[in-house]
């Protein structure tokens, strides 16, 4: 009897295990698949090539031919089929266009330059900020309305005496 190939014993053909067979694996749930399009499309496939090619092709795991293709919607034409309006503006004409072009373009040149410049000025100015609030960040912070802090009153007489400065008397 021929061994199938995932019976476990390899060294003897004469052995007739089939412990392999117990748990299908990936190859055998590909043939399963293999055998059932086979079928179908031994019925079908006229009718797939008829309506649907690229299912067909997709089933024989093939590339779709060029003759099922799609062609593109663009129309191609030659090359001296359309004649541009400027080759039948007179010279003047022509200088005239090109002169307008040319100071619309340098318009919107200057229109973006300009909107750049803002946004680099908006970037600074933030940046700005941004080092300002870490270098002042110690001095920055959640107060209590209700306790002291290190506020001290320059009217006080732990100031006063700090400061070295003398009780007038009066008052």
């Amino acid at each position: 009897m021929k061994k199938h190939e995932s019976d476990q014993s390899k060294k003897s053909s004469s052995r007739k295990r089939k412990f392999g067979r117990t748990n299908p694996n990936h190859r055998f749930y590909m043939g399963l698949l293999k055998t059932e399009t086979e079928e179908y499309l031994k019925h079908n496939k006229e009718r797939l090539l008829k309506e649907e090619p690229e299912i067909y092709y997709q089933m024989i795991n093939r590339k779709l031919p060029k003759k099922y293709q799609e062609k593109p919607t663009v129309q191609i034409t030659p090359v001296n089929a359309f004649v541009p309006p400027q080759s039948e503006l007179s010279k003047e004409e022509l200088d005239a266009q090109m002169a307008r072009e040319a100071e619309e373009r340098r318009i919107k040149e200057e229109a973006t330059r300009e909107k750049k410049r803002k946004d680099k000025l908006e970037e600074e100015r933030i940046q700005r900020n941004n080092a300002a609030a870490l270098r002042e960040s110690k001095y920055i912070g959640w107060t209590d309305a209700h306790t002291q802090g290190r506020w001290r009153s320059i009217h006080s007489e732990e100031y006063q005496q700090k400061m070295g400065k003398k009780d007038r008397g009066y008052y």
